[in-house]
This record gives C-alpha cells, sequence and structure tokens, in this order.
C-alpha cells in the first residue's frame, strides 16, 4: 500500500528508503576517525590487558569496558587478529547505524511523511558530533541507541518490561541516561500498572548491576568508600556550575556545535575533499532557493502540534546539562534525537519544506565530512598518534620506557607501540634503573625514560649522578608544537 502519498514506484519507495537508511552505517563503518576520544583508547589499553571484571567497570559507564572485552574476546576467537580500540570504533559505527533506523521508525510512528522523516533522519546521522562518535570508541552510542530502543517499544504499547529493560541498558552504559526515567513516566502516565513495572524493570536490574560490580571493584582496589559516594564518584574537574548567562552561552554554544563542527584550516585538498566542498556549495545554494520557496508558502500553512513527549525529552537534559559541565558538546548527544523529533515535528510537512530540511541535510553531511569526518578520519590529524607511529624504527621490541605519570597522550603514545614494555616508575630506585638499564643491555635494545619519570629522577641527587653517567644527551627525542611535547631520554 502507498505510504503518506508515496507510490510504491516513487524514488522514496520502500528499497530506496532502506539503501538510505544504510548510508549512515555504510559511512561510519568506513571512515572510522583517527582523532581519538582518550577515554576510548583507556578502554582499549585495558580491555587489551585483560584486565579481571573489577577493574574495568567503572561508575560513569558501568559495561562498555567489559561489554568491550566480551566483543573482543569474540573476534579473538574467530581468529581475527587487530585492535580492541578498532573492535570498539566498528561495533559503535554498528550501533549507530541502528540509532538512525530507530529514529526514523520513531518519526513515522507519529505519522510523519517518508521523505520528511529521512531527512530528519540524515539531519541527526551526519550532525558534527554524533558522526564523530558514531565512529570512535566511547559508551555515548550504545547507550544512546539503547535509550531509542526503549522510546520505540513506549511508542509502540510495548509491554513497559521490554522497554524498562531497554532503559535499565542504556544507564548501566552511561549513568546519563536516568534523566529518560521522568520521559518515560509521562509517557506512561495514565496507567499506574505500567509505570509500576517500568519502574521495576528499569532500576532494579540496575541497582544489583551496581551493588555486584562495587564488590568486584572494591576486590580489586579500584573502589573507594562507600557505595553511594562510589556510584556518584566524577573526576576533579567536572561538577555544576551556576553562572547563568556564561552557561546560557555555553548552551547555545554546544548545541550549534552537535549540528555543525571542523575548521576551515582542517580542510584536506585532495580530490576527493575538493570534490565534496564542490558538492557543498551546490548543496547551500539549492537550501538557499528552498528555504526562499518555502517561506513563500508559510503564511498560508498551519503549523503542526509540538511533540510534547520529544519536547519534554529535550527540556530535560538541557536543563541538567545547562548546569553540569556546559562546557561538554557530548553529553549533548542524549537530547540530539528528541531535538531532531521535534524539529521534524514542528515542519509543515508539504513539499516545500521536506525540500528544505533535505538540502539542509545534504549541507550538514558535505561540511561535516569535508571539515570534520574526512580530516580527522588520517592519522596526520591526530598528533600524539602521528607521533607514535613515526616511533616504531627508534623503538624495537624489547624497548623499555619508563614513566611516572600515565597522562592521556601516553594513552594513545603507548598503545600504538605495543612492542615497547611501558614501566611505571612511582619512587625514585637506582637499583630498579640499573636493572632496567642492564637488560635493555642484554638485549642490544635502549632505555628511554618519559618526561615525567626523567623530573622524578633529576629530582634527587642521587638520580641526576646516575643520569650523569648513563644518558645519552645527542639521542634525546624532543617533539613539540602549539599544544603537544613528548619528550624521551635515551641510557644506555
Amino acid at each position: 500500500m502507498p505510504e503518506h502519498g508515496y507510490t510504491p514506484g516513487s524514488p522514496l519507495g520502500r528499497a530506496a528508503r532502506g539503501a538510505l537508511l544504510a548510508l549512515p552505517l555504510i559511512l561510519y563503518v568506513a571512515v572510522p576517525t583517527r582523532n581519538f576520544y582518550w577515554d576510548g583508547v583507556a578502554f582499549a589499553v585495558n580491555i587489551e590487558k585483560h584486565f579481571p571484571f573489577g577493574s574495568l567497570v567503572h561508575p560513569s559507564h558501568l559495561l562498555y569496558a567489559p561489554w568491550g572485552a566480551w566483543l573482543f574476546w569474540i573476534v579473538e576467537a574467530f581468529g581475527i587478529h587487530t585492535r580492541a580500540l578498532f573492535v570498539l570504533q566498528a561495533a559503535n559505527g554498528v550501533l549507530a547505524g541502528l540509532c538512525v533506523i530507530l529514529l526514523y521508525r520513531s518519526l513515522r510512528r507519529r505519522d510523519t511523511p517518508a521523505g520528511l522523516a529521512l531527512a530528519g533522519v540524515f539531519l541527526f546521522a551526519f550532525s558534527a558530533t554524533w558522526w564523530k562518535f558514531a565512529t570512535d570508541a566511547n559508551a555515548y552510542v550504545p547507550s544512546i541507541t539503547l535509550l531509542l530502543c526503549a522510546h520505540f517499544l513506549l511508542q509502540r504499547r510495548r509491554p513497559a518490561v521490554a522497554s524498562g529493560l531497554a532503559h535499565a541498558g542504556a544507564m548501566l552504559f552511561h549513568e546519563l541516561a536516568i534523566l529518560f526515567l521522568p520521559v518515560a513516566l509521562f509517557r506512561l502516565r495514565k496507567n499506574r500498572r505500567s509505570m509500576a513495572a517500568y519502574l521495576t524493570t528499569a532500576c532494579l536490574p540496575v541497582m544489583l548491576a551496581y551493588v555486584v560490580a562495587y564488590r568486584a571493584a572494591l576486590r580489586e582496589g579500584m573502589a573507594k568508600g562507600g557505595l553511594l559516594r562510589w556510584i556518584t564518584s566524577h573526576s576533579s574537574d567536572s561538577g555544576f556550575s551556576f553562572a547563568l548567562g556564561t552557561n546560557a552561552i555555553l548552551t547555545a554554544r554546544g548545541t550549534a556545535r552537535l549540528l555543525f563542527g571542523g575548521r576551515l584550516g582542517d580542510f584536506v585538498g585532495d580530490p576527493l575533499a575538493l570534490a565534496t566542498r564542490t558538492f557543498l556549495v551546490l548543496a547551500a545554494i539549492v537550501f538557499a532557493v528552498c528555504v526562499w520557496r518555502a517561506t513563500r508558502e508559510a503564511a498560508a500553512s498551519r503549523l503542526p502540534r509540538l511533540p510534547l513527549y520529544a519536547a519534554l525529552w529535550a527540556a530535560i537534559y538541557i536543563a541538567f546539562l545547562f548546569f553540569w559541565m556546559p562546557t561538554n558538546t557530548f553529553y549533548r548527544l542524549f537530547y540530539l534525537p528528541p531535538l531532531v523529533m521535534v524539529v521534524v515535528g514542528m515542519f509543515r510537512p508539504t513539499a516545500r519544506t521536506r525540500d528544505a530540511l533535505w538540502a539542509f541535510a545534504a549541507v550538514l553531511l558535505f561540511w561535516n565530512f569535508s571539515f570534520v569526518v574526512y580530516p580527522q578520519s588520517r592519522s596526520e590529524y591526530n598528533v600524539p598518534l602521528r607521533f607514535a607511529l613515526a616511533q616504531g624504527g627508534k623503538w624495537p621490541g624489547g624497548t623499555r620506557i619508563l614513566f611516572r605519570r600515565f597522562h592521556p597522550d601516553l594513552w594513545i603514545i603507548s598503545y600504538f607501540n605495543e612492542q615497547v614494555a611501558w614501566i611505571g616508575l612511582e619512587k625514585l630506585n637506582v637499583a630498579q634503573l640499573d636493572a632496567n638499564l642492564e637488560y635493555v643491555r642484554k638485549e642490544g635494545k635502549r632505555l628511554w625514560i618519559e618526561e615525567t619519570a626523567y623530573e622524578l629522577v633529576t629530582a634527587d641527587p642521587a638520580g641526576q649522578r646516575w643520569l650523569a653517567a648513563h644518558e645519552r644527551r645527542d639521542e634525546l627525542l624532543d617533539f613539540r608544537d602549539a599544544k603537544h611535547r613528548f619528550t624521551f631520554h635515551s641510557v644506555r
């Protein structure tokens, strides 16, 4: 049967819609980022070290690393030799593609015409921050996927148990998913039994999982204080801000950055990038024409009703993130799907407004591919990664590097030099220095001291004497630019 005025033989027939819905997934998997999210690298490091469950769990994203370890184990069991980081990236690409389909089906459930719904999901799929995180390793994509599952099940009036379990999964992947709870209860407000079933199935598994994870983390020395303190723990640089004027500016800027990202200076001048820029210019011209045509019919059309359910979902997250770490754009991904639902729901369902949204989605696609996705898919964009890959010849297998502080840049440098033995140096121990030096001499290799460990050694006169006898200053490895500095001292 025809759907909303489109016949099976129209340009937006079922097969064409399926192909279009598959396009984001293909791009997510085919063009993964190399500008890695630091947390994703940390997850991969821990997974490849085969840490026990208690060392993998983290209260903010409880099950992401254990889930990633399970995926990595499956990949290894099939005899595929790759890195955990790449497995996590591919998994997120697939889940992000599923998100696009779920959002499309959700819009269609609200009787949104197929063409308008497709334009809306492209607005979501090719927005800058979502596209970036869809191609990276992070806990946000699985959590939002499960939130959209819960939302879709609520729309279809399935038993509240199923949607509650999906929401529980979302919370176990990231704590921010808990803010969806009042949205779900609002949806179920006319049926108290369903509300009770939802609360039970959404909250009880989460509470049990946190108790089990806390006990496991406690055994591994990864938890401090009581259960509640562990659950609510966060990094020292995170917290609430109540500077209303500044927060308002950050909220507006962060929401805009959800859609458009990158810098003009990041443009890559190869033929693919040049072709994409040409399409961007054409899309911008078409968008301007479509907007002009759509505004001419605006006065004669009636505005649709505001989708209250989606508006509430977006408003709750916007209000919370107005005060909680408003500088973080990626947290705002949690209100991107409902924001798209609100925008599409407020659009007049006419051919001209549909065409204008399609043209805007095309502008978004070509802009973000040109200035975000494609540049960041290249190793040279990531300075620590570029440095790490360049050291393969200088750091052959058997090389040892001493470090004191395992800072984020060192996560990347060490992860992509797995042939090196990275050894933590918590305090100066000349005997330990001698033992490491003796080992590399027997292997015909070199000992390197990373800058944080070097500062520890030079702070003590005994360390200074040891370095005076063994350091090779002419072999210093020192890289610096405006934002980075990597220094490794050679010892023989």
